[in-house]
Parts: C-alpha cells; structure tokens; sequence
C-alpha cells in the first residue's frame, strides 16, 4: 500500500531532477522535453499517485 505513495513522490523526484537538468545545462532539446504534454501528464498522475498513497496510509493508520 505504499508502494502508490512511494512511487508517486518519485516520479515528481525525477519531473524536479529534469526541470533542475534542465537549468544546468542549458539544453534546448531537454527543455522542450521537460515542457511538454507528456511531462505535464505525468507530474498529474504523479501527485495523484502520492495523495492516493497518503490517503491509503492514513486510513490503514487510522483505521486500526
């Protein structure tokens, strides 16, 4: 069950890393990878991912 939070947090690790990358190098091909449709999707389903994940925990921590 927290698999779904763990993964979810990171995933927006990983957006974070690439935008910080991104910043560094100066990389006109990264940037319009990191700006992207699929990018943006991915940061959606990510943080879905970790407020599910966070919702499961407390409900198992509560629910005991």
């Amino acid at each position: 069950m927290y698999y779904l939070f763990f993964a979810g947090v990171v995933m927006l690790g990983i957006i974070l890393g690439l935008f910080w990358l991104k910043d560094i190098l100066q990389s006109p091909r990264l940037a319009r990878i990191v700006y992207s449709e699929l990018v943006a999707r991915l940061a959606l389903a990510a943080a879905a991912f970790s407020i599910l994940g966070l919702l499961m925990i407390l409900g198992d921590v509560l629910g005991k």
